[in-house]
């Protein structure tokens, strides 16, 4: 075997199986198909799910607060593993997780500030800041607010990276949000930090809740951002990680590719 052609199995190699499995697509429930938009997160959810999972992934959620976003998956048919930092579970930033161990990983950062009453305090996490990010504002770097926000899911994002598998998917749930009459487009922002991470965007979801609570605000001077996102993301890109054509004579030459590495796998590592 020519040293490209060994270099691609073993590239195929490092991933397995059902990461390829997940490139052939998903049948279309109920004649719609997995669609990109819900009112619920746990709709849109297990739609992400029923698209690019497959049975038996190892999938990580190192952020699932009261786990609203399984509610309408069969968990049991993958290797999940849920906790979250106030429940005592790990750091979102520092997971116990190896290198490329995982398929999926999940990610909620609380993003959300509220002012207080109090201009002593400042802003306050509506999330009851389990993850300490007021405590940047006494610190040498002096983030706070929306910038502290972003931070965290930079850090998220970049563990996230590392424990997924190459070919693994990063899930990501965002909102865009409004700082001193700033808008922040944080999808935006996230989908560009991807690419610093080795991850390539491949789907966007949308979540726009039937009902939204009443605003404190007497006077509006932009749209108010009910809704939120879920990015899809994927550690190298699309299989085989960057390449772009899907035509059939493309698709034939991944089959073979990918046959190759089940077949030499076992010679090469």
């Amino acid at each position: 075997m020519e040293r490209s052609e060994a270099a691609k199995v073993l590239t195929l190699c490092a991933s397995d199986t059902l990461l390829v499995e997940s490139d052939s697509g998903a049948p279309a429930p109920d004649g719609r198909g997995h669609l990109s938009a819900a009112t619920d997160n746990a709709s849109m959810m297990a739609h992400i799910l029923g698209l690019y999972a497959r049975p038996g992934m190892t999938i990580v959620d190192p952020m699932t607060g009261p786990g609203a976003f399984w509610r309408y998956v069969d968990t049991n048919i993958y290797d999940l593993h849920r906790s979250d930092l106030s429940r005592g579970g790990p750091d979102a930033r520092c997971l116990p997780w190896l290198d490329e161990s995982a398929h999926v990983v999940v990610l909620d950062p609380p993003y959300r500030y509220v002012e207080t009453m109090s201009t002593k305090k400042g802003l306050v996490m509506l999330e009851n800041d389990i993850y300490n990010l007021e405590s940047g504002r006494t610190q040498a770097s002096g983030l706070k607010g929306h910038d502290a926000v972003m931070a965290l899911y930079r850090d998220v994002m970049t563990e996230g990276a590392r424990v997924l598998k190459l070919g693994g998917y990063l899930i990501v749930k965002c909102q865009d949000t409004i700082t001193d009459g700033k808008q922040q487009w944080v999808h935006v922002d996230l989908m560009a930090y991807a690419s610093t991470i080795g991850c390539e965007v491949i789907d966007l979801a949308v979540v726009t809740p039937s009902q939204v609570p009443p605003t404190r605000w007497k006077v509006q001077r932009s749209l108010r951002k009910s809704h939120s996102y879920f990015l899809v993301l994927r550690k190298g890109g699309r299989w085989p990680f960057g390449y772009k054509s899907i035509s059939k004579r493309s698709q034939l030459r991944v089959a073979s590719a990918s046959a190759a590495a089940t077949v030499s796998c076992g010679r090469l590592l």
